[in-house]
């Protein structure tokens, strides 16, 4: 190390100006100053004279802001690193001649070497091998087994590694695919700009194509779109993206797989199974890609018939000669809860049963419309059988249908459907009640208004308001209960309603009125089933005119009372996991709680959470409170398959309840070849952040050995220290102590 210093000044203003202030403060001083103390001592005046030329001296050089420059050349030994590949995406044959990419960086790097030993007469040369770890090797090979690419932790393990060690450069050699995740997942970029700022610059290289397998052929599924609760024996659509590549003008085969739990104990994972093609499912697809490179939505339907938590798939079926099957399913849990309600309407094609058709979105209830046609088109109306099957429907809707739209026989099914508690529902019409025939059907002992043949509906508005008993009933509670009458009062009035009569000797309940009186709303029991006369058919303007919430209220609360499913019998302790399918190493939140048998939450428990891995491993969490609730957030998902979750409450030290239980899945990916395509991008951004450049191979090759002719960037360090000779305290003291001298000698003297 060699040392040089020199004496540098940085006046404040120009030295001309400096110099000539310098002069004339001089000539004042000796021209005018001794005539002032020419009656003293010569002593005296001398001494006075030499303190306000020091003084002026001092402040000449203040203004010249002195400096002392020490300069250090450091040419200790520095370190050049080589950062090779090593992950699996490095295994695609998209490297040039059919090799892999791994296979290019092996044979560039070992054309490199007659460079690289040359400068190892000047720098050390340290060889590295990297996936989700840093790995010291003596030569590159054609080897890529790396699990996982982890950009950001490589260049930190990098960084510690190096440690003082003086980097002149880092050459990496990848294809830049970034396939990490949880906490292997973070910024490439910041960890390239932290190497950066320690002057550490990364000149990258890239291999391999920017297209996933470029012709390669391969089917892929991705974003499992469903509701992920639904009731037992309700249809279910399940949507997938399709991605296809090579597969243009070849038929592919998607099904719907669902886990049976007959005979499997809890804690362990039921077998996958084709699910049942029954009539409103729909749980095998072929569709035909329209190009090499195709991606399109498809829609399958399954009924679940099984309850619980069950494991669900989507599968495409693996074509000839695909290589990467992986990635040809998607799997996710679903709930299958029991009570779940499916509803028969049967009416001609109006407004308000497009509008009641809204209540499917509701994963409860699934409503099944049969449309009824008229007019010249009637003989061809024609009502499945299957509609009639005794326990396929809970209730039953007729809209403005006449009773001649059904056959006796289907008339007779549908009451006795009605006896084993089915509910039924006629709604406002002009063919249907008294003026459809229906009082002379096996139905008019079951309504509960009477039928006479000739009852036409009225026009004009009707306002719907609750009656005094409907008022607390739970079909007519549309709003908070202090506030359900005048919520009545703002939804818009119906057009036009049939006139109710309520049967004599009727122990039926009149639910809602018209402002004038008129019933609008009926119901009764009939033995185990429920029954509702309901005079209007216009209730779609409600949700027109900005009521669609309580539209659809309404409606779900008439279904749920026909069908006596208005009290929920779900468990006391429940725990449930979002999301419920995830990638490895992502994080799912496990929410869970108690309520008492009104559903009102619990907050005076404690909780304890366990969650079990695919290998056994039990796992305890902490949880926090959410108020009404608890939550704990599960890190540990890096292995795939299910993961049971449990939830026990304590009140007093003392279980309460039964055991929540959930399960959630960790899909089986391998994020190094589900998507290899490379990242060149990556690679520019990691580049760039760090001070380094992205280059070819022959650019790399140019740029070595121009480090072999002119030296490594770094290999000389020099380094500068500025020591200042006016801005520091002893400065500021001597000008005090000049001060202070020369107003002393004044004042003694009789000056001051």
């Amino acid at each position: 190390m060699h040392s040089l210093m020199s004496l540098q000044f940085e006046p404040a203003w120009s030295w001309i100006i400096i110099v000539g202030l310098f002069a004339v403060a001089v000539f004042v001083i000796r021209s005018a100053y001794p005539s002032q103390i020419r009656h003293l001592a010569t002593t005296r005046q001398r001494l006075l004279q030499l303190c306000r030329l020091a003084f002026l001296l001092l402040l000449f050089l203040v203004s010249l802001r002195p400096s002392i420059s020490v300069s250090n050349e450091d040419q200790s030994r520095s370190v050049l690193y080589l950062l090779a590949d090593s992950s699996r995406s490095m295994q695609t044959e998209d490297g040039g001649g059919g090799r892999t990419r791994r296979a290019a960086v092996a044979e560039f790097s070992t054309s490199l070497k007659p460079l690289l030993d040359t400068l190892a007469e000047k720098c050390e040369i340290r060889l590295r091998d990297f996936a989700d770890q840093i790995a010291s090797t003596e030569s590159i090979t054609a080897a890529a087994d790396g699990k996982l690419t982890a950009f950001g932790q490589i260049l930190d393990l990098a960084s510690e590694e190096m440690a003082r060690d003086r980097v002149a450069a880092v050459l990496l050699l990848s294809d830049g695919r970034q396939a990490a995740f949880g906490d292997l997942d973070s910024d490439p970029a910041a960890a390239a700009r932290r190497l950066g700022r320690q002057q550490r610059p990364i000149y990258s290289v890239g291999y391999g194509g920017i297209e996933a397998g470029g012709s390669q052929l391969d089917l892929s599924l991705e974003e499992l779109d469903l509701s992920r609760e639904v009731f037992q024996g309700n249809a279910l659509p399940v949507r997938v993206r399709l991605k296809s590549t090579g597969a243009g003008g070849k038929p592919v085969t998607l099904r719907l797989l669902l886990e049976n739990r007959n005979g499997v104990p809890e804690g362990k994972s039921g077998n996958l199974e084709p699910a049942a093609a029954v009539d409103s499912a729909k749980p095998v697809l072929q569709v035909t890609p329209g190009s090499d490179a195709d991606e399109q939505t498809v829609q399958l339907q399954l009924v679940p018939e099984q309850t619980g938590d069950l494991k669900l798939a989507v599968e495409a079926e693996a074509l000839p000669g695909e290589a990467r099957r992986t990635n040809n399913r998607v799997e996710t849990i679903i709930r299958v809860r029991r009570g779940g309600i499916r509803v028969a309407c049967f009416d001609i094609i109006r407004t308000e049963q497009k509008w009641l058709r809204k209540i499917n979105d509701s994963s409860r209830i699934q409503l099944d419309f049969q449309a009824i046609r008229t007019g010249a088109l009637s003989s061809r109306a024609q009502i499945p059988d299957r509609f009639f099957e005794p326990g396929r429907y809970d209730a039953f809707i007729i809209g403005d249908v006449p009773a001649s739209a059904f056959r006796p026989d289907q008339l007779q099914a549908l009451a006795r459907c009605c006896s084993r508690g089915a509910g039924l529902m006629m709604i406002g019409g002009r063919r249907n009640f008294g003026e459809g025939g229906y009082g002379q059907t096996v139905l008019a002992s079951l309504l509960p208004v009477e039928l006479p043949a000739v009852n036409p509906q009225t026009s004009g508005p009707r306002k719907m308001l609750p009656s005094r008993d409907g008022l607390s009933h739970f079909v007519m509670q549309i709003a908070a209960p202090d506030q359900n009458r005048q919520r009545w009062e703002q939804v818009p009035p119906l057009t036009g309603a049939n006139n109710l009569q309520l049967r004599n000797n009727s122990l039926a309940q009149i639910l809602a009125v018209s402002e004038d009186g008129l019933p609008l709303l009926i119901g009764q029991g009939t033995g185990p089933g429920r029954v509702l006369a309901f005079a209007g058919d216009t209730t779609w303007q409600w949700a027109m005119q900005g009521f669609e919430e309580e539209h659809a209220r309404f409606w779900r609360q008439v279904i749920f009372w026909l069908t006596r499913k208005e009290t929920d019998d779900s468990q006391a302790v429940w725990i449930q996991a979002s999301p419920r399918d995830l990638s490895p190493g992502m994080p799912t939140e496990l929410t869970f709680g108690a309520r008492d048998p009104q559903g009102q939450p619990l907050t005076d428990l404690q909780f304890q959470v366990e969650v079990v891995n695919p290998a056994g491993k039990a796992s305890s969490l902490i949880p926090r409170s959410l108020g009404d609730s608890s939550a704990a957030e599960f890190l540990e998902t890096l292995l795939p398959g299910d993961y049971w979750a449990r939830v026990r409450a304590l009140r007093d030290g003392q279980p309460f309840g039964n055991i929540g239980v959930t399960r959630f899945h960790v899909l089986q990916r391998d994020p190094e070849l589900d998507d290899p395509a490379a990242d060149f991008a990556l690679l520019r951004e990691i580049s760039h952040a760090s001070g380094g450049e992205f280059l070819s191979e022959d650019q790399l090759r140019e740029k070595l050995q121009s480090w072999v002719e002119q030296g490594l960037p770094g290999l000389s360090v020099r380094r500068q220290e500025q020591i200042s000779l006016w801005d520091n305290w002893g400065t500021l003291l001597l000008l005090t102590a000049i001060l202070t001298t020369e107003w002393t000698l004044r004042r003694r003297s009789g000056l001051a």
